[in-house]
């Protein structure tokens, strides 16, 4: 409870009978009530970093510090908190900056005495005074996880030295992490990670060990460290990346509990709890109901063999063996997960949209579905987006083909396209580093999907130039076709509302249709970048010409709520022809889907045009331009396939329940499941569990974003035990 006083002789009744003097007096009492609350919070932030034994530190912009730096230390440091979360450790995030003031202010001790590891995500250099802080930190027992810049003064606390940076001379010279620690219990025995670049470094004492080794893509050793250990911490010489998450969250694990023995107990916990959630359901009672109604013995059987593993490991936790803890719940939690898989090969879909029960789901927890009650037969969409456009095998289409085809997969997204380059010999764009090295990639997916029943909808990227040539994007801002945004900033985007661009879209989707047998094509990015774009003076022109609207100031007169033009705080309210021109930008999108289904249908009548959109609708209306339920009522599409990227089952289940109601009756709606995504890192069992919610809905099918090795060792095995077990055709 927080409280502002006013002592009582400042308020007389002369100054409450003068209305002036009383506006002041409320001025004040507002102006020390915010001041107490921002105390408070500022209160609160201090609490909560201190109750982490896990902090990061971010760095701060400055001499060798380049503010790019700062933003991909934040993103990596965002990661890493997820992946820490996942093994049951809480991290704080502490700017350097206050983490030296408050060093000044004498209370950093404070900080430090709370915290038992530091981890240096991306901190080229570090101040004196940090230099100085973190000296105090290890020499008083604390440990140090650095990765990727490796500061002199830092090298030297973890008995280190910089040697050299190397950036890979071809593609997979950085390809997985080879591990070798007996002494680390716990630790795999490598983990992929493609990495482009590396800092090389050599202990400069015995006491500190290199226990791992980079290998290249053919499994080869490349002799260059990649992970050392001391007494004062770990270094590893790259970032943390994406790929190969559920490994890198076990090396992690047993790197902090060895490096921090206490921390084993947390560890523990989290194996046991994660142990209750397997799929959909979230306790065990729920599984074993769920497992028993398959009537399948394999599942039966895998279900007692977990349940007996769980035991174990709670007995192991109760006498404090923490280590075995670990290993037998993460033991028990797989075999929970293999009858949770094979009980899907027995129970049929759930019941189409609006028959039987809905499925009891909490907030934050997977959700125990009841019995189905209407088989969907063989009629599912089941398709994998492939972002890189290579497939999981770069060079080697066949492989991927057959292993999505022996999964139960019957469609393959592949993106071959973005707004300024291509994957196959185009006509309209500039050749991509992927063609130029292993070739016409549409023609290979298309030739292998063709072996092995898949259809094959090419994915196109509109409007954004990432990827593209730097005299490709030139020549296009040089014509002004690019998008520019609210405060004048040029964006890597062409504009929507440039003719020339829009015939450049269709061109390239039109030659994709007329010279592949493909089954479709799918529209992504179908969309401005945000609410802060497109404003360029062409925009300004084309929207006073078709709406006969005199605009007196651009584009404040024309900007949405919350968006500003200067470096002033964001607006809190819309500009005087907002309304107008989010109609507009909505036309511009939508022209282009509609010239598309025009057009492609005249060179193919059975060309299937579908779209990746994003999930939270009517806001993408506003906030992008996309209003892909008019789309779907106007006939321009076949199948919608919403980005539903979370982890969180209720939201997962929110989103899909409103798209299905705006949607009209019957369309086919192939909901994205982020397995890999920014926004979520799914374990196959989870990624099951949305299937699951997904056809207990009424889905017409599933889209698991994004097709690639992690994929194909993890999702895809879980998927054939029992989901796709039973051959299936596309709903479209």
């Amino acid at each position: 409870m927080l409280y502002v006083w006013l002592p009582e002789n400042t308020v007389s009744c002369a100054l409450w009978s003068c209305r002036k003097s009383r506006r002041r007096l409320l001025r004040l009492y507002w102006l020390l009530l915010i001041c107490a609350l921002l105390y408070g919070m500022s209160a609160l932030t201090l609490a909560a970093a201190e109750t982490s034994q896990v902090g990061i530190v971010l760095p701060t912009a400055g001499d060798g510090v380049k503010q790019a730096d700062v933003g991909y230390a934040r993103s990596t440091s965002k990661r890493l908190t997820r992946m820490l979360a996942g093994i049951g450790l809480a991290a704080e995030t502490i700017e350097e900056a206050a983490l030296i003031k408050e060093s000044a202010r004498g209370t950093g001790s404070r900080v430090r005495g709370q915290k038992r590891l530091l981890i240096l995500p991306m901190n080229a250099e570090v101040s004196p005074q940090t230099a100085d802080y973190l000296k105090e930190f290890v020499a008083g027992g604390g440990k140090l996880l650095v990765t990727y810049m490796l500061a002199e003064e830092v090298a030297q606390l973890l008995q280190l030295q910089r040697t050299d940076w190397l950036r890979e001379e071809q593609p997979g010279k950085f390809a997985s992490v080879h591990l070798n620690a007996p002494e680390v219990q716990g630790m795999p025995a490598s983990v992929r990670q493609a990495s482009w670049n590396i800092t090389v470094a050599e202990p400069t004492a015995p006491q500190t060990k290199v226990i791992g080794y980079w290998h290249n893509a053919k499994g080869e050793s490349t002799n260059l460290p990649a992970l050392f250990l001391g007494e004062s911490g770990a270094f590893f010489s790259h970032v943390f990346l994406p790929d190969d998450i559920q490994q890198k969250k076990l090396l992690l694990a047993a790197l902090l509990g060895h490096l921090v023995p206490e921390f084993r107990r947390a560890i523990a916990k989290k194996a046991l709890d994660d142990t209750s959630q397997i799929g959909h359901t979230q306790q065990h009672e729920a599984l074993a109901k769920f497992v028993e109604r398959s009537k399948n013995s394999d599942a039966i059987a895998a279900l007692q063999t977990g349940h007996d593993l769980v035991e174990q490991a709670r007995a192991a936790y109760a006498r404090e063996a923490y280590n075995e803890a670990i290993s037998t719940a993460r033991a028990g939690r797989a075999a929970l997960s293999k009858a949770y898989f094979l009980s899907h090969k027995n129970i049929a879909a759930e019941g189409r949209r609006g028959t039987g029960p809905r499925p009891t789901v909490q907030k934050g927890r997977r959700g125990t579905g009841p019995r189905p009650t209407v088989q969907s037969g063989l009629m599912e969409g089941r398709a994998v987006w492939n972002h890189s456009g290579l497939g999981a095998y770069p060079g080697d289409w066949e492989r991927s083909a057959k292993e999505l085809a022996d999964a139960g997969v019957n469609m393959l997204i592949p993106n071959m396209a973005w707004a300024g380059v291509a994957h196959y010999p185009s006509r309209f764009l500039p050749p991509s580093e992927t063609f130029t090295r292993y070739g016409d990639q549409v023609e290979q997916c298309v030739q292998a999907a063709r072996q092995h029943g898949l259809e094959v909808h090419i994915w196109k990227i509109t409007w954004n130039l990432e990827g593209a040539p730097k005299e490709f994007i030139e020549k296009m801002r040089a014509a002004g076709r690019t998008q520019v945004s609210a405060t004048g900033e040029p964006l890597n985007w062409l504009c929507p509302a440039h003719p020339e661009n829009v015939k450049l879209e269709l061109n390239t989707l039109l030659e994709i249709v007329e010279n592949y047998d493909v089954d479709g094509v799918q529209l992504d990015y179908i969309r401005y970048p945000g609410a802060h774009a497109c404003y360029c003076e062409e925009c300004r022109k084309r929207f006073v010409l078709a709406t006969k609207t005199q605009i007196d100031e651009w584009p404040a007169s024309v900007l949405p709520k919350g968006i500003s033009v200067g470096e002033s705080s964001r607006s809190p309210f819309f500009g005087k022809h907002s309304s107008a021109y989010t109609e507009w930008r909505v036309q511009q999108i939508t022209r282009l889907v509609r010239l598309l289904h025009k057009r492609a249908r005249e060179l193919k009548p059975d060309i299937k045009i579908s779209a990746a959109v994003f999930g939270g609708y009517p806001a993408c209306v506003t906030s992008i331009g996309q209003d892909w339920v008019a789309w779907a009522k106007a006939g321009y599409l076949d199948f919608v396939c919403p980005m539903n990227y979370t982890e969180d089952t209720t939201d997962f289940t929110n989103l899909l329940e409103n798209q299905l109601f705006r949607l009209p009756k019957g369309f086919t709606i192939y909901p994205g499941i982020g397995a890999t995504a920014t926004n979520s890192l799914l374990t196959a069992d989870a990624v099951v569990g949305q299937i699951y919610l997904a056809r207990f809905l009424g889905a017409a099918g599933w889209t698991i974003f994004d097709y690639s090795v992690d994929i194909s060792d993890t999702v895809l095995p879980a998927i054939g035990m029992g989901i796709g077990a039973q051959p299936a055709q596309p709903a479209h």
